[in-house]
């Protein structure tokens, strides 16, 4: 760095979109009354201003990715001199074969002063289709129901709520008395007269994305609470979901009816409320503005206490959207599945705007013109508004659960922003292999030589690689479900299972009955297919040509635990030794064959029995040394060959492969080889 005439001469740049040399004025020095100085900075300046404004055109595309040498034949640059500046820039590990993406590629061009047509920007899949939204109309702005989702641990007594206020009976729908999917239900409350759209999430610990949906995309999240139980893991999870998603919360301690004495019903409400107070639950008791609301969805008791929370938080909390026809209609994916006869089903929260048939929307990697609209009594509906859950027919594919859904005009334009997300989704994993490729050869690099000096290295490279590679043991599953939501979970429950010997692979995860594909894929991975509530399946899919295993299951933890099982049988089993009889050599027998002379041990039995078959040590002095471990040739007992000798009876004893180093006094210890039990 050089001081001349009042300005520092940078050699390297600070900033990352500058490699040219360039001026930088000194303050204290720009006021100088020396005009010579002020002159030369005005005639710098002037020729910086014109140097800016002759760019160099670009006579060719720029591509997505490629190589520096490539580049630098591109602009005519040599390749020294662009590894040289991309250095300066901040790369490491810069070669002629290190591959840039196109951000970087249009950043290099513009420091090399390239006219660039327009620069990409960068896009990620969440906020692809946020120009397809519209801006809020202050003016369209009405009233709508809350959205409330019920949250809870396992068999608290959610979804007994729910039927309590729609009078019906989901839970003796349900497999094995647990809630497995996320119902979607809008009901009139029977005090107030008020719509209110009920979300019941899973409380399964396999559904923990489920219910995090479903506080995502709620106004108010009613935590219910078993009286008996008080709070327990699912609950703690509820309440991380609730506080990370800011919105609304009432506390429902439920079961009440099963404490019929007020003293001790009192006293187990006043716990539950501690417990919720040391999870920094603001509840009303302490100051805060959490309702607690004890109740009874059994008998009845306190639900319209329960309502009138509701209502009242909704009210204080005015929430409206858009209710009109020309407003573009949101929402968000509830459920979806593939129905026999109808096809393509997904259940839609409506967010804003109206539904209606013969719409057009889009919602990740797929569209849908509405085809028809069914409500959750499964009677078809004109129109769904906001805050009304709905199933929608006519999707092209089944959508993914969680994803958002918003409304087009026309195919044409859906189509082409499917494409354009499905380009993006393309480059980001185009990018992540461009990125694991160089790391790969900036290794290389770096290790080029020390390879190559001794071969020791490379045997242990190899032996290294050879470890990696073997791994654990592949399990390979392939998950058939009747809805996305369950799919999810299932594939979320299971994959994480295993150790470092044996681990689950989960293939594949999908909707429907398993197809002519899923059973091909299923017999080059040697996987097994497991089907979750799918019913009754088709004979030839049981009864499949390749023998293919296909479980099925209507209680997820039921299925968890069969695959726990199964990969617990895939552990390398490990053996101990269970000694089960004790022999005394008493005298050696010399036996004359034909040709050669044969030693007989003659024992006595001490305890146990000892077979033909068994497995044999023989052992001697004082520490018990073992100087043969194998089996018996020939049993005898006086001169008849026998199958077993019991306790207390002698025996003549020959060992195979001819072993006679047997001496008298030695012991014969009888064992069997037992199968230790072992877990994940």
């Amino acid at each position: 760095m050089l001081r001349r005439h009042g300005f520092l001469w940078l050699k390297t740049c600070p900033r990352p979109n500058v490699l040219r040399k360039q001026f930088v004025p000194v303050p204290h020095l720009l006021h100088s009354t020396n005009i010579c100085q002020q002159r030369w900075y005005a005639k710098r300046r002037k020729r910086s201003e014109v140097s800016k404004k002759e760019l160099r055109s670009l006579d060719f595309s720029i591509p997505n990715y490629i190589s520096v040498n490539k580049l630098a034949n591109l602009i005519n640059c040599r390749v020294e001199k662009l590894i040289k500046d991309l250095t300066a820039l901040g790369f490491e590990n810069i070669t002629a074969t290190y591959i840039l993406s196109k951000e970087y590629v249009e950043l290099i061009l513009q420091e090399y002063n390239f006219a660039l047509p327009s620069l990409s920007t960068s896009t990620n899949l969440d906020n692809i289709y946020d120009e397809l939204k519209s801006p809020i109309n202050p003016k369209l702005l009405t009233k709508r129901p809350p959205v409330v989702t019920i949250m809870g641990h396992v068999d608290h007594g959610k979804t007994t709520i729910i039927d309590y206020l729609r009078k019906s009976s989901v839970v003796a729908q349900e497999h094995g008395g647990i809630t497995q999917h996320i119902g979607a239900f809008q009901i009139t409350t029977p005090k107030s007269g008020k719509r209110i759209t009920f979300l019941d999430t899973p409380g399964h610990a396999a559904f923990l994305k489920m219910r995090e949906r479903g506080a995502n995309i709620t106004d108010i999240i009613v935590l219910v609470v078993s009286v008996e139980d008080s709070v327990m893991p699912q609950t703690l999870e509820a309440i991380k979901h609730a506080k990370k998603s800011g919105n609304e919360l009432i506390i429902a301690i439920t079961k009440i009816d099963r404490i019929p004495q007020a003293k001790e019903r009192e006293r187990k409400i006043e716990k539950v409320i501690n417990d919720l107070i040391l999870q920094d639950i603001p509840v009303e008791k302490i100051g805060g503005d959490v309702q607690v609301v004890p109740i009874s969805a059994r008998t009845g008791e306190n639900m319209d206490l329960l309502e009138e929370s509701i209502v009242l938080l909704s009210e204080v909390m005015d929430i409206r959207s858009e209710n009109s026809p020309k407003s573009i209609a949101e929402g968000w994916i509830i459920e979806s599945q593939v129905k026999k006869q109808v096809g393509n089903v997904a259940t839609v929260l409506v967010k804003k705007g109206t539904l209606q048939k013969g719409k057009i929307l889009i919602c990740g990697n797929t569209f849908c013109k509405i085809k028809n609209l069914i409500d959750d009594k499964g009677t078809p509906i004109s129109k769904a508004t906001p805050s009304y859950a709905t199933e929608v027919l006519g999707w092209k594919d089944v959508p993914h659960v969680g994803d958002e859904v918003i409304q087009v005009k026309t195919e044409a334009i859906a189509k082409k922003f499917i494409s354009k997300r499905q380009d993006l989704v393309e480059a980001q994993k185009n990018s992540t292999i461009v990125e694991k490729l160089n790391e790969e050869r900036a290794f290389a690099k770096e290790h080029h030589f020390n390879k190559d000096k001794t071969e020791e290295l490379d045997y242990e490279d190899a032996a290294q690689d050879h470890e990696q590679n073997a791994g654990p043991k592949n399990i390979n599953y392939i998950i058939k479900c009747d809805v996305s939501g369950s799919a999810e979970a299932v594939s979320e429950s299971i994959s994480s299972l295993g150790n470092d010997e044996v681990k689950c692979n989960v293939i594949s995860s999908s909707v429907g009955i398993p197809t002519e594909g899923d059973l091909k894929m299923a017999q080059i991975t040697d996987g097994t297919i497991l089907c979750f509530n799918l019913g009754n399946l088709p004979s030839e899919v049981i009864n499949n040509r390749a023998g293919i295993k296909i479980k099925q299951y209507n209680v997820i933890y039921k299925l968890i635990e069969d695959v726990t099982e199964t990969l617990t049988q895939n552990l390398e089993p490990i053996f101990e030794k269970k000694i089960i009889s004790t022999v005394d050599i008493r005298e050696i027998f010399d036996f004359k064959l034909k040709k050669k002379v044969i030693k007989i041990a003659g024992c006595k039995v001490n305890n146990g029995i000892i077979k033909k078959d068994s497995l044999v040590q023989v052992v001697r002095g004082p520490n018990d040394d073992i100087i043969f471990d194998g089996t018996i040739s020939t049993l005898k007992h006086n001169r008849d060959d026998v199958a077993e000798v019991s306790k207390g009876h002698e025996c003549g004893i020959t060992f195979e492969n001819g072993f006679e180093g047997f001496q008298s006094g030695d012991k014969i210890l009888v064992y069997e080889n037992v199968r230790v039990p072992r877990y994940l």
